[in-house]
């Protein structure tokens, strides 16, 4: 009997006891369903965090009063630090040589009028000149804030386009008037829009000159600073220059930690790969088990069929069929309704990541791998929970087979 003859038997028999085999693929569709989708998820939440990352530039990195806190008695101690200001900005700027920009930032949440109008829960930037390149702003109307609104602490600002809309329906916002807080500031310029991030608009904004910002809004609050290099390979460089500048500017002794922090985007790469791993890890040993649990019912069902079967292998063993030939095709049987399972679970999870991309912020990315990986554990689970079966089949002795009723 060859391998086309054992797969048409095992697809008869799928096709003879129909809701059976639903619930025998049951497990199998479930875990192979769930490992697609995990997978699909993970991957386009990569995919989407790095090229986010890279939006805003390898070659970045942020020196701040915190750095990358991962405990509570960090942040506890970070707090203690002293504050990160415009003149360190400035002091890096001039001292960093391998800089091509260094910018300040700060932000808060406020409302914002003009007129009876209002808009609720708008980031309010304090931000340096070279904003829009760290940021990644295109203007759409006006101009962008400069060196002199900064330096004169000028009440300009720039707003996104989602609070120029809700602002200004229909209306050109350039030269207007808008209330910030207690001060009225004149808008300069809209960017143009960016959409939305993990379901989070990136158009709810306005940006003012940072030193406007540390006048009015937090005058004695801490800063961050952006700093981006002349290239990748600079990098490394540019840090250890910042470094430098801050511990002397701070007075810190030869061997004594930092009092300020330092991170780039690889710090925060590496942190959420990290995370997605380890909820990857539960969800796939989650899925496992549900594998697990088809591939049992699967070996049920089979010792069951070679029950039921028994005189057909006796019959086929009496006209000549080898051990290796009963043995093939109970394998082939239990691997075909595990592939079968497979296959239904593969079409189900990218089914799923697919909607769920569509219809939420999540996104979602269905590659080759998690395709093959389907098919290769649902096989594996045909082949490992079939071979026990498969094997009693096999070693049946052909006259008490013949006699069994």
């Amino acid at each position: 009997m060859n391998l086309r003859e054992s797969t048409g038997i095992a697809l008869t028999a799928i096709r003879a006891n129909k809701l059976r085999s639903f619930l025998t693929l049951l497990g199998t569709i479930i875990g192979v369903a769930s490992v697609i989708a995990v997978i699909s998820f993970v991957e386009g939440l990569n995919r989407f965090v790095a090229d986010k990352l890279i939006d805003a530039g390898s070659n970045v990195f942020v020196v701040d009063k915190y750095g990358f806190i991962t405990s509570n008695e960090a942040w506890e101690q970070a707090q203690k630090r002293p504050d990160i200001t415009p003149e360190d900005a400035d002091a890096l700027r001039a001292g960093v040589q391998h800089a091509k920009m260094v910018v300040a930032h700060s932000s808060t949440v406020e409302r914002i009028h003009y007129r009876a109008k209002h808009v609720d829960g708008v980031n309010v930037r304090g931000d340096g000149p070279g904003y829009e390149v760290i940021a990644d702003y295109t203007i759409a109307e006006g101009r962008h804030l400069g060196e002199l609104d900064d330096q004169h602490r000028q009440l300009a600002c720039v707003l996104g386009p989602e609070v120029a809309d809700d602002l200004f329906p229909g209306a050109d916002p350039i030269g207007k008037q808008i209330r910030i807080g207690e001060q009225t500031y004149r808008v300069v310029g809209v960017t143009k829009a960016k959409g939305k991030m993990l379901g989070q608009s990136q158009d709810r904004f306005a940006v003012i000159p940072i030193r406007t910002f540390q006048k009015y809004k937090a005058e004695r609050g801490s800063i961050e600073i952006n700093i981006k290099t002349l290239d990748q390979a600079a990098l490394p460089v540019a840090i250890q220059e910042a470094r430098n500048i801050l511990r002397g500017r701070r007075h810190i002794a030869p061997g004594k930690p930092d009092n300020f922090g330092i991170t780039t985007a690889d710090t925060w790469l590496e942190f959420y790969r990290t995370l997605t791993g380890g909820i990857f890890v539960v969800m796939i040993g989650v899925a496992s088990i549900a594998l697990v649990v088809g591939g049992i019912v699967i070996m049920n069902i089979m010792l069951v069929s070679v029950t039921e079967r028994t005189r057909e292998i006796g019959v086929r063993k009496a006209l000549g069929a080898r051990r290796r030939d009963i043995l093939t095709q109970f394998l082939v049987e239990a691997t075909t309704l595990s592939l079968a399972g497979g296959l239904i679970g593969i079409l189900l999870g990218v089914g799923l990541a697919l909607i769920v991309g569509a219809i939420s912020p999540l996104p979602a990315g269905v590659n080759g791998f998690a395709i093959v990986l389907g098919i290769a554990m649902s096989s594996l689970v045909g082949i490992f929970f079939g071979s026990y079966p498969a094997f009693l089949a096999a070693k049946l002795d052909p006259i008490e087979a013949l006699r069994y009723e």
